[in-house]
């Protein structure tokens, strides 16, 4: 009887070192997970802020009628990066907003009207989506653009689905731009989105880019509800 319960003890300690050795890779796996996704969503181009605060400077030393609601956009801004983006999801209506008052500051730089149309399709309310995931492709579109953009020449499209959310935008190339490869045509923030992609939206997800030469395009799917969206970050944060 004694070699069995020598057996049965060594067996046991084996079974907790192997049991605890999966614990901490688990825990492991999570931190890395959660670090990578944190460093992704700060990857926000810090020139445009500097821009930004430029132009309010300008506009404030003019007495721009528009300088109150410039610093109101950027002020939005700020606090939606700094205190609202670290939940797992927000609802699609903030994100969109957020888009919108980069838009708005982004239009600082044009004296025509408009250059980015934004059109919304469905109900944008029923969505939720992982924060700070589209605004990497529209700083690539206004990166990659024309120095002189007609008005409208960005198009921005979001689609709620039943299931599915769509986002498009299709920008014109600037000339010292074409030469792009098409292997690469989107930079950083592609790269950006497709490992937040990857990560967040595993299997659950279409990413379409076309570079005609002329116009550089992104459509994204993502499939699924808010309640699949949610267990899938509750998976990656806290398995």
């Amino acid at each position: 009887m004694v070699p069995i319960f020598l057996f049965l003890g060594w067996l046991a300690r084996v079974t907790e070192t192997l049991v605890l050795n999966t614990i901490r890779k688990e825990q492991l796996e999570k931190q890395a997970a959660e670090t990578e996704l944190h460093y992704l969503k700060s990857q926000i181009n810090p020139h445009f802020l500097f821009n930004t605060l430029n132009n309010i400077h300008t506009l404030v030393y003019k007495q721009a009628p528009t300088a109150p609601e410039a610093v109101l956009r950027l002020a939005s801004l700020m606090r939606y990066m700094i205190y609202e983006s670290n939940a797992p999801t927000v609802p699609l209506t903030r994100e969109i907003n957020y888009l919108q008052d980069y838009i708005g500051l982004q239009q600082l730089r044009y004296k025509n009207s408009p250059v980015v149309d934004l059109t919304i399709h469905g109900a944008p309310e029923t969505c939720e989506i992982a924060p700070l995931l589209f605004i990497h492709l529209l700083e690539n579109a206004y990166k990659h653009s024309p120095a002189r953009l007609e008005p409208d020449a960005i198009k921005v499209r979001v689609e709620i689905k039943a299931d599915s959310l769509t986002f498009q935008i299709q920008n014109p190339i600037g000339t010292n731009q074409k030469k792009m490869e098409v292997e690469e045509p989107g930079g950083i923030g592609l790269a950006n989105v497709q490992k937040r992609l990857q990560l967040q939206y595993p299997d659950q997800h279409l990413l379409e880019i076309q570079n005609t030469g002329e116009t550089f395009g992104v459509n994204l799917e993502i499939n699924g509800t808010h309640a699949h969206v949610h267990e899938r970050e509750t998976q990656l944060l806290h398995h």
